[in-house]
């Protein structure tokens, strides 16, 4: 895809995080990683996915050493699918959007597990 078919209106933050996609409508829920995130949406990477054009729940893990926090219950609605996973534009901003540059520091920060 090149700049000109580029439809997004909000900067994207690469984010590596569980991440958990439940679609009402066929009452099927789906897993995989949340690969990249920005207010007002993401993309998930998942084998298995559903189709464009479903609403959908969107839960994000966020796992520490000790503890997790899930921000749970994201609306959204699937907007595209390839070979990787699925976007969704979520139905309002992203209200726990100032967590994720937090996170993102933490996780660079941590020693590597040797």
């Amino acid at each position: 895809m090149d700049k000109s078919d580029e439809r997004r209106v909000s900067v994207r933050t690469p984010f590596f995080s569980q991440g958990f996609c439940h679609v009402r409508e066929i009452n099927k829920k789906y897993s995989g990683m949340v690969r990249d995130i920005s207010i007002t949406g993401l993309f998930m990477e998942m084998n298995d996915s559903p189709g464009v054009g479903h609403k959908c729940d969107i839960d994000i893990v966020f796992k520490g050493k000790y503890s997790r926090l899930v921000i749970e219950k994201v609306g959204g609605t699937i907007t595209r699918r390839d070979e990787d996973g699925v976007a969704v534009r979520f139905d309002e901003r992203l209200e726990w959007f100032v967590l994720i540059p937090l996170y993102f520091h933490k996780l660079h920060k941590q020693p590597k597990p040797e």
